[in-house]
């Protein structure tokens, strides 16, 4: 399934605006970062991972091939964490820079990155099968917590790209 395939003037202007030697890209959403007193719970510095077969539920129309209310399985991404007190540079894909604050054992999220789901039941990272999207406010904290000896941040993210989606993320710290 084509997801979020962006259009032809979209994808020009980002292969004139953007080039490799740029460095990571920054993509807006209207998440903010909140202020806290909380020190953090955790040390996320490190290699992450999000669950294949995360579920990204679409919200409203403008997505190619995607209805409203229709469901679909993300692919997943590595995510490179460095954490200095309680904020943290994330790394998305080796090139989406995102912001967050971990307050106690919220993991606060500001920016978005490549958000890549399946095409006909696998994913094939095609440029064409997903979108850049933007993390939107009221939907973008995880909840850090200890699984089997390692790190999970899990949550459901606000994402707004060519259409608005929930994403029912959960991530993993590489041991």
């Amino acid at each position: 399934m084509i997801f979020w395939k962006t259009t032809s003037l979209l994808m020009l202007a980002a292969l004139v605006g953007c080039s490799v030697d740029e460095g990571p890209y920054f993509i807006p959403g209207s998440a903010t970062l909140p202020n806290c007193t909380e020190p953090p719970e955790f040390d996320l510095t490190g290699g992450w991972s999000d669950n294949p077969g995360s579920i990204v539920s679409i919200r409203t129309a403008g997505c190619d091939d995607a209805q409203a209310g229709s469901e679909i399985e993300s692919c997943p991404l590595g995510w490179q964490m460095t954490q200095t007190g309680s904020e943290v540079q994330i790394l998305v894909d080796d090139e989406y820079e995102m912001l967050g604050r971990l307050c106690g054992a919220e993991l606060h999220l500001e920016g978005g990155w490549w958000l890549p789901v399946e095409d006909a039941g696998q994913c094939t990272y095609d440029e064409d099968s997903a979108a850049e999207v933007g993390i939107q406010m009221g939907g973008s904290t995880l909840i850090v917590t200890e699984r089997d000896q390692s790190l999970v941040a899990t949550g459901v993210l606000e994402v707004r790209g060519p259409c608005e989606a929930s994403y029912d993320v959960e991530l993993f710290k590489f041991q």
